[in-house]
């Protein structure tokens, strides 16, 4: 099967999974700010987010969800003896994400009624469309002409998995709308496709990333009565 026949099944299964059932279900729109502890390749990466839940809170829900995430620049710059700069070399990493996951609240409670604080534990599953830019230039100081800059960038799509564990407070009785703290793990790899452009041989395999958040939830549908 050619990836872009597995992307789009992918596609259709989130929307599938995340839709089923919907008259028995809450619907609420979310947004969230995140921030992963990149390492020497990545750096700081930050995450906006936004989607909805469908579900009977606090107990499971469905939550599907768009995010944008976007790397530091990591720089290098070579010198002579002078202290000129020669050459510099920039690379950073962007994503455009789509997530599915499955949010249990309370797993290892049996009583979660009346709470106000609770707490979930979400393992996501993710699509990503990876772009990888390169900025690098080139100064020669005794023939100007010979100075040069130079852009290049290569996308790739990566399929991984996460997980996502938050506190999360509501706000009203009805459970539509709460403020959740997280912390998050996942494998996405912003740096993917750099080592196939860049002038350096730098190393890029690494891509753990473990961050925290903030999500505000507001209610958009209520489930309707039998």
């Amino acid at each position: 099967m050619k990836f872009y026949n597995l992307r789009n099944a992918v596609l259709c299964l989130l929307f599938l999974l995340c839709f089923f059932n919907v008259k028995a279900q809450e619907m609420r729109a979310f947004g969230n700010y995140s921030m992963y502890f990149g390492n020497k390749n990545t750096g700081t990466i930050r995450s906006v987010e936004a989607g909805i839940d469908h579900g009977d809170f606090p107990s499971l829900a469905f939550q599907l969800s768009a995010s944008y995430l976007n790397s530091d620049n990591k720089d290098k710059e070579h010198y002579d003896y002078d202290n000129y700069v020669l050459e510099k070399l920039s690379t950073k990493g962007s994503a455009i994400n789509t997530s599915l996951g499955l949010k249990v609240y309370n797993v290892f409670l049996n009583q979660y009624e009346e709470k106000t604080f609770t707490y979930y534990i979400m393992p996501k599953l993710n699509l990503a469309r990876i772009r990888a830019t390169e900025n690098f230039s080139s100064t020669d100081y005794f023939y100007p002409s010979h100075s040069f800059d130079e852009e290049r960038s290569i996308s790739s799509w990566q399929v991984y998995f996460g997980i996502e564990i938050g506190y999360e407070i509501f706000l009203s009785e009805n459970n539509s709308n709460s403020i959740a703290i997280c912390a998050s793990y996942n494998r996405i790899n912003l740096t993917k496709g750099l080592s196939k452009i860049t002038h350096e041989n730098f190393q890029y395999e690494r891509h753990d990333s473990f961050g925290v958040g903030l999500s505000f939830y507001l209610g958009v549908k209520k489930p309707s009565k039998k």
